[in-house]
C-alpha cells in the first residue's frame, strides 16, 4: 500500500496504531498542546457546574499545567430566561442533583464577565452529554471550545454510555478510543483515492482527526458557509430538476432550493415523517406563489428500504424513527416505490436512516443517475461507507465532500454524475 499524501499516511499509520491500544498519538499530541497554548493567555472558563467540579480544576492544573480563571452557571440563564442558554435543549439531559452539588465548590463568574471577550476564552464544557452548546457558544463568538469528552474522558461514567438512558440510542456517537479495524481502515484508504479534488480530501481527513480526538480545531479548519449546504458549487442545476427532499423540515431545504434555481424547476417531492413538522412544512409552501407551490408535493412519510410504520422519537431538535414503542408514529416508503416523476436532484438528512433510505432508492438511483447529497455523520462509518456504497452503485459518479458546522454534524457526501444536467 503505497500512500503519497505524507499527512495521510501517517493518519492511516495512527488508525492502525489503535488496533495495538494506542491513543496518544500525534494528533492527540497536538490537541494537548494547542490547549496548553490558548490557557497561557487566555481566560479558562468551565461551563457549568455538576458532579465532577470538585476534581476538574485540580485535574487540569496536575493534567495540562492550567489554571482555571472561573466557572459559569449556564443554567442559571434558564431560571432567569435571559441569555444564550435560556431556551439550550440541553438543560434536558441533565441531573440536576448532580449538577447542583458542587456549587458551592465554585468561583463563579457573572453573565457580564462572561460574555465580555469570547475570542480571549476557553470554555471546557462540564458535561457528558451536550448537543447544543457548542453551536450557541460558537454563534456568540467563542472558539476555542473543549470538553469531558476531548480531555477528561477517563471521568465519564459508565451510564453515559447506556445510550436508551439519554434519548440518543439510534445515533452512533462518536466512539472514545474506537479501535479502527482492517476492514475499517481499507474502505477509508479506498475512499480517499476516489474523492475527486484536494478540498474533500482536506474535509475527509479532518473529519477522522475529530474522530481520534474530539478536538472541533480540525473541523473548523475546513468549515463551509452553512448557507450553501446541500447546493455547494459542485451540484449544477437545469430548469428541469425533480428535487426529492427527504427530511422536509418545515420547508427550510426546499426555501433554499428554490433559491439555488431561481424558482425554475420541473417538480419538487418533500418527505417529513413528524405530523407537527409536516404541518409547518405544508403551511410554508400554501403561501408561496400558485405556479410554484402546484409543482410541489408535501408528503408527511418518511424513507426507508421498504414500505412501513415506525414509531417516532424526539431528541432535542432532532426526530427520528425508532423500533422502540412510543406515542407517536409514523410511515415510512421506499423512493423506489413511491411514484412520481424521476429524481434529477436528491437530498437526504433524516438522522441515521441515511443508508436504510439510499437501500429504497437504489433502483432509482442506478437507473437515473440522480446528483445526490447525503448526510455522513450520524453514525460512526457513515462517512467512508455511504460514499463507498453509492460510487458502488454507479462507478461514474464524482464523489465530494464537505462540512458545515463547528461541530461533528452536518458532513455531507455529493455524488455527481459524469454529465450533469
Amino acid at each position: 500500500m503505497k500512500i503519497k499524501d505524507g499527512d495521510f499516511k501517517e493518519l492511516v499509520d495512527t488508525l492502525f496504531a489503535t488496533q495495538e491500544g494506542e491513543f496518544n498519538h500525534i494528533y492527540e499530541q497536538e490537541k494537548i498542546e494547542r490547549f496548553k497554548t490558548l490557557c497561557k493567555d487566555k481566560k479558562l472558563i468551565i461551563l457549568g457546574t455538576g458532579y465532577y467540579l470538585k476534581v476538574l480544576p485540580k485535574f487540569l492544573k496536575l493534567t495540562y499545567g492550567v489554571d482555571v480563571y472561573g466557572v459559569y452557571d449556564w443554567v442559571a440563564e434558564r431560571d432567569s430566561g435571559e441569555g444564550i442558554f435560556a431556551n439550550c435543549k440541553d438543560y434536558d439531559y441533565l441531573d440536576l442533583q448532580k449538577y447542583d452539588k458542587y456549587k458551592d465548590k465554585a468561583k463563579f463568574i457573572s453573565k457580564e464577565e462572561f460574555y465580555a471577550d469570547p475570542e480571549n476564552t476557553v470554555i471546557f464544557i462540564n458535561a457528558e452529554i451536550f448537543a447544543q452548546l457548542p453551536h450557541l457558544l460558537y454563534d456568540n463568538g467563542f472558539t476555542h471550545i473543549y470538553s469531558m469528552r476531548s480531555l477528561a474522558k477517563n471521568f465519564i461514567s459508565d451510564s453515559f454510555f447506556d445510550k436508551k438512558q439519554t434519548g440518543f440510542e439510534e445515533y452512533d456517537f462518536n466512539e472514545l478510543n474506537h479501535v479502527f479495524t482492517t476492514p475499517e481502515i481499507s474502505r477509508i484508504v479506498t475512499l480517499y483515492g476516489l474523492l475527486n479534488d484536494e478540498k474533500s480530501r482536506r474535509v475527509f481527513k479532518a473529519a477522522l482527526k475529530f474522530k481520534l480526538t474530539e478536538d472541533y480545531t480540525y473541523l473548523l479548519e475546513v468549515k463551509d458557509d452553512v448557507k450553501k449546504q446541500y447546493f455547494d458549487e459542485v451540484v449544477k442545476f437545469s430548469d428541469e430538476e425533480v428535487f426529492v427532499d427527504c427530511g422536509g423540515y418545515t420547508g427550510d431545504t426546499i426555501e433554499a432550493f428554490l433559491k439555488a434555481v431561481d424558482n425554475k424547476f420541473k417538480h419538487i417531492y418533500s418527505f417529513e415523517p413528524d405530523e407537527r413538522n409536516f404541518k409547518i412544512l405544508s403551511e410554508f409552501v400554501s403561501k408561496l406563489p400558485q405556479e410554484i407551490k402546484e409543482k410541489i408535493t408535501p408528503i408527511n412519510a418518511g424513507v426507508s428500504y421498504k414500505n412501513e410504520t415506525f414509531y417516532l422519537q424526539a431528541s432535542g431538535g432532532w426526530t427520528t424513527c425508532t423500533s422502540e414503542v412510543t406515542d407517536r408514529t409514523a410511515r415510512v416508503t421506499a423512493i423506489d416505490e413511491a411514484g412520481g416523476a424521476a429524481p434529477t436532484f436528491i437530498k437526504m438528512d433524516i438522522e441515521t436512516f441515511e443508508t436504510y433510505a439510499l437501500l429504497g432508492a437504489m433502483d432509482t438511483i442506478i437507473d437515473y443517475k440522480p446528483k445526490l447529497a447525503i448526510c455522513i455523520y450520524h453514525k460512526f462509518s457513515d462517512l467512508w461507507d455511504i460514499p463507498l456504497l453509492l460510487k458502488q452503485w454507479v462507478s461514474e459518479y464524482k464523489i465530494y465532500i464537505r462540512h458545515y458546522l463547528n461541530t461533528q454534524s452536518e458532513t455531507v457526501v455529493y455524488a455527481i454524475p459524469k454529465d450533469q444536467k
